[in-house]
């Protein structure tokens, strides 16, 4: 089972509530997951354009433009 850690840190209350209503979060807890998720799926995404990065052929590129 993965440690759990807490974690503080300080942000302006205008700036945490302009996201908070931004993003619909009820809850500051809330708020930090929607951004950790959102942040963990970019760095996939990110890792899987990496590695298929110089694969694709002429052919694909041309089909996918049409």
């Amino acid at each position: 089972m993965a440690a759990r850690k807490a974690v503080t840190v300080r942000v302006s209350e205008p700036r945490l509530r302009r996201l908070m209503r931004a993003r619909k979060a009820r809850t500051q807890s809330d708020l930090i997951n929607t951004l950790l998720a959102e942040e963990e799926e970019r760095l996939r995404s990110h890792g899987v354009l990496r590695a298929t990065a110089g694969t694709a052929t002429r052919g694909e590129l041309d089909g996918r433009l049409l």
